[in-house]
């Protein structure tokens, strides 16, 4: 009885819409996970996704997967002429189931992740002919051209001209996590959209309150206790700069072996050339994802977190990498200056190639501040915590619902 009564309590009926959900890796679908867990117990929660070729069935019956996901049979682009269109997926079903959960769910808002993605496309689609409340969140700018700082290509400038400005016009709210990513939509939108910057957000409980426990983490990831920890997370492949980071590492531990552990987490297409990169190399580790109840254990085992990405809107590990009181080392790309704006422990990269990372790396090393806890850069990374960010968002779902 209990129990019914707590679901007739529910505020909304919400739908997210997303290319990627765990256990696909990434900052997207850490993000999405990471959110509904914080909006389910207001609201009532379903979640529509890409069934990713390359998650193990057994992956699929991990507890932390909500009931309400439904995984759409896809195919996946190949990786030609960029090595990125392998995130690319096309329902096999051309969007029907899609259309028909939408039109049968009775849905309060759609919640659409991404713009990118052709599961989005269509999910937009259904929404505006059925006349519910349509919410995108822009996870990044330019996304195609992982040979490019900033990823533009001439390709996404076509899309962004002909099929994003169509896209945003059957949206109600369009969400960005920093300014600049609302700038560059603002150059496709209609008069009709309504803008807000929500960032990304993180448990800041699950950090502030383990800060302390660095040697303990170390000693469960067997890292050495008394080197600088040097940190890389995310996605193996071109776009992150993984790469990149592997042949710098093979740099840096060349001159400061004695002195740096590095390690980097994740997996993906450039797994296996990373690790013939990083043969015979020792203080280094690659680690295999974390979830994302423990993902903060390896980032306050660190000193450094490095992002050496070609592209990104605003990611998520620089969110994370803050709340651990790490010093952060990025690439120029997205939002990621702007959010690192309150932030003070830093050190942007121009051209970030190997080279580059690894001379900005043998100098912090030479820092004896690293570990040294900023109260101001500690109070400023609470604003980003999943309460206040949830909160926001009910706000804007509960606006279009009034609207509707």
């Amino acid at each position: 009885m209990d129990q019914k009564k707590t679901i007739c309590q529910k505020e909304l009926k919400i739908l997210h819409v997303t290319p990627f959900f765990p256990p696909s890796i990434g900052g997207i679908a850490n993000l999405v996970y990471n959110l509904c867990n914080a909006l389910k117990f207001d609201n009532n929660i379903h979640i529509i996704t890409a069934r990713n070729k390359n998650i193990r069935n057994s992956d699929r019956h991990n507890e932390s997967i909500p009931r309400e996901l439904t995984e759409i049979k896809s195919i996946y682009f190949p990786g030609w002429p960029y090595s990125t269109l392998r995130n690319f997926s096309v329902p096999l079903d051309l969007g029907i189931k899609i259309n028909s959960i939408i039109k049968h769910g009775h849905f309060d808002i759609i919640h659409v992740h991404g713009h990118h993605y052709p599961i989005s496309w269509i999910a937009i689609r259904s929404a505006y002919r059925y006349k519910i409340p349509t919410v995108l969140s822009l996870h990044g700018t330019y996304a195609l051209n992982p040979k490019a700082l900033g990823g533009r290509s001439l390709i996404e400038d076509l899309f962004n001209k002909y099929i994003f400005r169509k896209i945003l016009s059957k949206c109600n709210v369009v969400i960005g996590g920093t300014k600049q990513i609302i700038e560059y939509a603002e150059k496709y939108s209609t008069p009709y959209n309504k803008f807000r910057i929500v960032p990304n957000g993180v448990n800041t409980h699950n950090y502030i309150t383990n800060l302390t426990k660095k040697k303990e983490y170390r000693s469960k990831f067997n890292i050495h206790q008394d080197k600088v920890v040097i940190l890389f997370l995310g996605r193996f492949d071109e776009s992150k700069g993984a790469l990149d980071f592997a042949n710098a590492a093979k740099l840096l531990l060349k001159q400061v072996k004695n002195k740096i552990e590095v390690v980097m987490v994740g997996k993906g297409e450039l797994e296996s050339e990373i690790r013939a990169c990083l043969k015979g190399m020792t203080n280094i580790k690659i680690i295999e994802w974390q979830s994302a109840d423990k993902i903060h254990e390896i980032y306050i085992a660190s000193d450094i977190y490095v992002l050496p990405s070609k592209f990104e809107g605003l990611p998520l590990t620089i969110i994370e990498a803050m709340t651990a009181n790490l010093h952060i080392v990025y690439s120029n790309v997205g939002g990621v200056r702007d959010i690192l704006q309150g932030y003070s422990k830093k050190s942007m990269l121009t051209h970030a190639t190997p080279e580059e990372i690894s001379k900005t790396l043998v100098d912090l090393c030479k820092d004896g501040s690293l570990k040294e806890i900023d109260n101001l850069s500690t109070t400023y990374v609470q604003t980003f915590d999943w309460s206040k960010i949830a909160g926001d968002l009910s706000l804007i779902y509960k606006e279009l619902k009034l609207m509707k």
